[in-house]
């Protein structure tokens, strides 16, 4: 065991457990009491211990202790809530060697959905039932049972889990005994692995599961609440595709015994890789492929390929803190694209992901962001770490190493690392080491570069004087304004330059470099492939050559080019009318990815425009977005998913954005007609169509469908929805129905952040909020507490942002801090946007 943490000052970390003691095994017994939401429980853990003493100091949350046993005899204990540490003292020092502590405990099964917790569902005769699971992650394992809560202290774990009889229980591994007594059933669970805390999980209650798949040796069923049978099929083709694709890809068998893919009804994040037991929100693992989008069954897809690459990455091998957590999500998030790809081609997966590295690029922009890799210390500060950098940033990066290096180098060092490091804890540079040892290129000196300073860059291309080559020069890019030391920061970026024909790889480490043409008459394109994270600014000669060819690139690369326009606007550097003319140019694009890039930039044009300009935006919005909607036509039996997604989306467009008056009345009917004879991709535009134009009697009809809706996409499509109408009153019902109760403290935020979104009324939403926000901190989960008031950088007008910034100084999110840093400081930037260009694109569109 390293050195005991320590703060700068010296003064051993308050968060951090000392050295010296470390757990082997955990053999836990609890009690569930589902209908009191109360639970009981026993554990006794096998000590290695390194250095005498007489105190173990272990983690315990919200837990009533009632007993502690060091090595048989009794010892006195202390707890110290503020930090979540429980001190046993022992009457004389342990020596080194081993040692048992045994610990009695009751605790609550609470409603925040973290530790153990209490989820609820309404079975076929309107009867309440209760389930009783888990979330561990980050540091919730100690409000289950007093535990070595951090990721470093891996142990084996032997669960037996005490339940009523009639109900059934899961946990990590399969079930290997049980013993009845009094109505209740002692169910005794196989040894884990040796494995970190944050990844044990157990549910109980009323549940179904599903004929178990044989997927080379291992058992995969998937478990739901009573009913919903038939919504499993799609997930566990899903799950078996890729639980085989993973073995092969990493070369190494899965870890476990089994595999359990478990459908909660409250689930605060979307799931999560709990070892042999991962655990999902039931919208992101049930679904019905004949109703569903093609967007709502890639979500399920990519959350399955998620978690199951966890499995390995995570899992086998582990972070020792919780600094490294980006690493263990970026690269499942990077894995999920990839399975998903091989699942399923056709959905041009690694093309779609460009949007998603959007939403990392507009983050990493902000004076307020981070670097990658940061210092974790706190509970909060690990709650804190799950956001789009770790996530998509990450993910992106690993990408770009991987098209640098090729798949094949880079899937042998994945390997090399996960072999070497299995059943351990690492740190960020054990990966590139290994993928550096297998390729021989300078992996950790490019990674390094991204990994540990905040940012990215712009890569400026512009022809040499005398035509023969293009010179790429880096800065950093920002939305805002540059801080002084930005010329200081420089990246090893790798770029591939496609001339024509030929393509061109070079490792750009210094301010500058010059790339030789092979065509100098030829196009130009920088980040030739799209998968490079960084942004491309072209000069006027290149750029001209780029839009009268834009046939020659690919679907990503001609989403980037739209996508660095709409940034480049946004930072400034294009004029809100010269980027609407620009849009215009691609009324001839046919590929859903590039529409997407489209449509976010005309939205964003559209909250500049005033009322008196609006009727003439509407109108280039429609001439856009008709002539592809004409031609795609009626949907055809043998279209292809990406087909039927872009009808839909041009049809939203045209409706909402366009205020098409045909497309409006399209979507009523299309609602008036039974939903399994309508393509879903059309049902789901129709429905935003028809209530941003809608009334109460519309909203009424909404919110019943959510209330009856079969499936969970039906009924988050129909939730969501109420925030689209353009009726305060309405808006203001929306909010109220979020916090009445009937709506799951897992979806309510997301409702109250789309009305705070809505164009109009946004700033009624927001009001409303304000108002609440005692109420909503005390019923939501704290991670979406920030991911609620996101959609306040929406919110424009000088007055709000004044007073947005006034309310969080009052109310801080400190589980969030910097996320919450990121969304004012964007909200800054969208009013400069609107003072310099709303005036300016309402001129040009009336004139």
């Amino acid at each position: 065991m390293a050195a005991s943490p320590s703060s700068p000052g010296g003064e051993r970390d308050p968060y951090r457990l000392p050295a010296g003691v470390s757990p082997s095994r955990y053999d836990v017994r609890l009690t569930p009491m589902l209908d009191e939401a109360t639970f009981s429980g026993a554990v006794t853990v096998q000590l290695d211990v390194e250095v005498p003493t007489t105190t173990l100091v272990l983690n315990a949350a919200e837990l009533e202790i009632s007993l502690c046993l060091v090595n048989g005899a009794q010892a006195d204990f202390t707890i110290d809530a503020e930090t979540d540490r429980l001190f046993v003292h022992t009457a004389t020092e342990l020596p080194t060697g081993t040692a048992t502590l045994a610990v009695e405990f009751t605790g609550i099964l609470n409603d925040k959905l973290r530790g153990f917790y209490r989820s609820t569902y309404t079975d076929a005769d309107g009867t309440e039932q209760v389930i009783a699971t888990t979330q561990m992650q980050s540091t919730d394992c100690r409000r289950a049972f007093p535990c070595w809560d951090e990721p470093e202290y891996k142990a084996v774990f032997g669960l037996t889990l005490n339940i009523a009889d009639g109900l059934q229980a899961i946990s990590n591994g399969p079930e290997v005994g049980r013993t009845a007594s009094d109505g209740r059933t002692a169910i005794r669970f196989a040894d884990t692995m040796i494995m970190s805390t944050y990844l044990v999980a157990f549910v109980v209650g009323r549940l179904e599961m599903s004929d178990s798949v044989d997927v080379n040796g291992s058992p995969m069923r998937l478990v739901h609440v009573p009913g919903k049978g038939h919504l499993t099929d799609f997930g566990m083709d899903v799950g078996a595709f890729c639980l085989r694709w993973f073995e092969e890809y990493y070369g190494i068998p899965y870890p476990s015994d089994k595999v359990d893919l478990a459908a909660l009804p409250d689930f605060a994040a979307g799931a999560m890789e709990n070892l042999g037991c991962i655990t999902f929100r039931e919208s992101l693992l049930l679904v019905d492929p004949a109703t569903s989008t093609q967007n709502e069954q890639q979500l399920v897809a990519d959350v399955v390929a998620h978690e199951l690459a966890h499995m390995w990455f995570g899992d086998l091998v582990t972070m020792r803190w919780w600094n490294g957590i980006w690493l263990n999500e970026a690269f499942a998030t990077f894995m999920e694209i990839a399975a998903c790809d091989a699942y399923r081609p056709d959905w041009e997966r690694w093309t779609s992901f460009g949007l998603e590295r959007s939403v990392a690029f507009d983050v990493d922009a902000l004076e307020n962001t981070r670097s990658v890799e940061y210092e974790v210390r706190s509970p909060a500060d690990c709650e804190g770490m799950f956001d789009v950098l770790t996530y998509q940033k990450g993910g992106a990066l690993l990408r770009m190493l991987e098209q640098y290096l090729g798949e094949d180098r880079f899937r042998e060092g994945v390997s090399h690392y996960l072999r070497v490091h299995s059943y351990k804890n690492t740190e960020t540079n054990d990966l590139w080491d290994a993928i550096e040892a297998t390729s021989g290129e300078p992996v950790r000196r490019i990674m390094d570069s991204w990994i540990w300073q905040p940012g990215f860059p712009l890569i400026n291309a512009t022809l040499t004087a005398d035509g023969s080559g293009v010179e790429l020069t880096q800065q950093r890019f920002r939305l805002g304004e540059l801080p002084d030391d930005a010329a200081d920061q420089m990246w090893v970026v790798p770029v591939h330059v496609r001339n024509g024909t030929t393509t061109t790889t070079v490792l750009l480490d210094s301010v500058s470099i010059v790339v030789p043409l092979a065509d100098p008459a030829a196009s130009v394109v920088i980040n030739a492939g799209g998968h490079g994270f960084f942004r491309v600014s072209y000069d006027h000669t290149l750029r001209g050559r780029l839009t009268a060819d834009l046939g020659e690139m690919s679907t990503l690369e001609r989403y980037s080019l739209v996508d660095d326009a709409w940034a480049a606007t946004v930072a400034g550097s294009i004029t809100a009318p010269d980027l609407l003319q620009f849009l215009e140019g691609f009324s001839a694009e046919r590929e859903h990815a590039v529409w997407q890039a489209v449509v976010i930039a005309l939205n964003g044009l559209g909250r500049l425009v005033g009322d008196e300009a609006r009727p003439a935006f509407e109108s280039k919005v429609r001439d856009l977005v008709q002539p592809a909607l004409a031609e795609l036509g009626e949907p055809q039996a043998d279209q292809s998913d990406l087909t039927a997604k872009l009808r839909g989306l041009l049809l939203n467009t045209a409706g909402v954005l366009g205020n098409d008056e045909f497309v409006i009345g399209l979507c009523r009917d299309l609602l008036a007609q039974p939903v399994d004879q309508v393509d879903p991709e059309l049902v789901a535009a129709a429905t935003s169509v028809v209530a941003a134009h809608g009334g109460a009697e519309d909203f009424e009809r909404l919110q019943n469908g959510f209330l009856t809706a079969s499936t969970p996409q039906e009924q988050l499509r129909q939730l969501y929805a109420l925030a689209d109408f353009d009726d305060e009153v309405l808006i203001l019902r929306a909010c109220e129905f979020a916090l009445g109760g009937k709506v799951k403290t897992q979806n309510a935020p997301f409702l109250l952040r789309l009305a705070m979104a809505n164009r109009r009324h946004g700033p009624a939403a927001w009001k409303f909020v304000k108002e609440h926000w005692d109420q909503a901190n005390a019923e939501f989960p704290t991670n979406t507490i920030v991911r609620m008031v996101d959609s306040i950088k929406q919110l424009a007008a000088p007055e709000l942002v004044a007073d947005a910034a006034a309310f969080f100084a009052e109310h801080p999110i400190p589980q969030a801090t910097k996320t919450l840093d990121q969304i004012l400081e964007r909200q800054r930037i969208n009013a400069a946007f609107l003072a310099r260009d709303g005036v300016v694109l309402g001129r040009s569109l009336t004139s």
